[in-house]
C-alpha cells in the first residue's frame, strides 16, 4: 500500500510525537519516507523536508513584548517548503493566520491542524485524542481527508463527522479559534478552582471534597480543578500564559474591548495569586519545574520569623534562560 511521505519541521515536544507515531504505528522509516527537520543543529535533524509530500509544520511561536504569537518560525518553515506540497500547521496560532498564509503561498495547500497535548501525558494525548480536526481554506479542503487519514483516529473528527450522519466540516480559522478557546478556558477554569479553594478554608472546609463534587457533574468533568500545578497554585506552564496573552492582543486588535477586560482580569488574578507565593507570570511560564521548585523552597526558608531566618536565608542561582 503507497504511504504518503511525511515531513516534519521541529522536532519538538509535539514534532517527537509525530516522528514516533509514524515510525511506531504506521511503519515510517526515517530518510525513505519520513523526512525530519529542526534548525538547532545540536538535534541533528537535517533531512531535506521537499522529500515529503506531506509536510507538518509544529515550530514555537513564543510570546513577543506586547503578548501577541510570534511567528517568525511559522514564516521561516513556509519559506522552506517548495510548491505543490501539502503543509500542516500544528503550531498555536492567532486566528487568520493559516488563511494569511495561504494567500501569501497560493502553490502551497495548507491545513491547520491542532495539538491537544498536556506537557505530562504528550504521547497518550497523541495517540489517543478526543479530537481530531483538520482544518482547511478554500484552497486546501481537498488534501483534509488525506492528512486526516493519516492522522491517529479520534470520536470526533473533521472533516469526517462525528459518529453522526451530520457531517462535521471545520475550517482552519474556526480551528484556530478551537485551540486558544481550549487553553485560555482551562486556564480561567484554574483560576476559578482557586476561588473555590480559597472559599472553603474560609468555612473550614475540605476543597478537595468540593474538587469531588464538582468533577462529577459530566459537564464540567475533573480536568484543572486542581489548585496546585507543579508545586504552586495557578496556572502556568508554556501555554496557558503565552496563549492568554496571544489571545488577549488578538482580542485588542479586533477591538473587542470587553472581552480583553475580561482576559485581563483573569490574568491579574493568577498573577497575584503567583505573587502571594514569590512567583512571577514569566518564571511560570517556561519548562523549568526543578528551578520553580527550588525558589519556593528557599521562598518558604526565607519567610521564617526571628534571628535564625537570616542564617538559614538561601540565594537562588539564576534560571538558565
Amino acid at each position: 500500500m503507497h504511504k504518503a511521505p511525511v515531513g516534519v519541521i521541529a522536532i519538538g515536544m509535539v514534532g517527537t510525537s509525530l516522528k514516533r507515531y509514524f515510525e511506531e504505528y504506521r511503519g515510517y522509516v526515517r530518510g525513505l519516507d519520513l523526512f525530519l527537520y529542526d534548525r538547532d543543529p545540536a538535534k541533528e535533524y537535517h533531512d531535506d523536508v521537499n522529500r515529503a509530500d506531506v509536510i507538518f509544520i509544529a515550530v514555537p511561536t513564543p510570546r513577543m513584548a506586547d503578548g501577541s504569537a510570534g511567528l517568525a518560525a511559522v514564516e521561516d518553515a513556509f519559506a522552506r517548503i517548495a510548491p505543490g506540497k501539502v503543509a500542516v500547521l500544528k503550531s498555536t496560532v492567532p486566528p487568520g493566520t493559516t488563511e494569511y498564509f495561504q494567500k501569501k503561498y497560493p502553490a502551497l495547500k495548507i491545513l491547520f491542524n491542532p495539538e491537544f497535548l498536556t506537557e505530562r501525558r504528550a504521547w497518550e494525548d497523541f495517540t489517543k485524542p478526543d479530537r481530531q480536526i483538520v482544518g482547511f481554506t478554500s484552497a486546501s479542503v481537498d488534501a483534509a481527508h488525506l492528512v486526516l487519514s493519516l492522522l491517529p483516529k479520534a470520536p470526533f473528527m473533521s472533516p469526517w463527522g462525528i459518529g453522526t450522519y451530520r457531517p462535521v466540516k471545520i475550517t482552519a480559522t474556526e480551528a484556530e479559534i478551537i485551540k486558544y478557546g481550549g487553553n485560555v478556558y482551562f486556564a480561567r477554569k484554574v483560576n476559578f478552582a482557586n476561588v473555590l479553594a480559597d472559599l472553603a478554608i474560609l468555612h473550614g472546609a475540605e476543597y478537595e471534597n468540593v474538587r469531588l463534587g464538582m468533577a462529577a457533574d459530566y459537564r464540567i468533568g475533573d480536568s484543572h480543578l486542581d489548585v496546585t500545578h507543579g508545586g504552586y497554585r495557578g496556572f502556568g506552564g508554556y501555554c496557558f500564559p503565552k496563549d492568554t496573552d496571544a489571545l488577549i492582543a488578538h482580542l485588542k486588535e479586533k477591538g473587542l474591548t470587553e472581552a480583553v477586560a475580561l482576559l485581563q482580569s483573569d490574568r491579574k488574578f493568577n498573577e497575584d495569586l503567583l505573587a502571594s507565593q514569590g512567583l512571577t507570570w514569566d518564571e511560570v511560564s517556561v519548562h523549568d519545574a526543578e528551578w520553580i521548585k527550588k525558589k519556593l523552597e528557599v521562598g518558604s526558608r526565607n519567610l521564617e520569623s526571628g534571628p535564625a531566618a537570616k542564617e538559614k536565608e538561601v540565594v537562588l542561582p539564576p534560571r538558565n534562560s
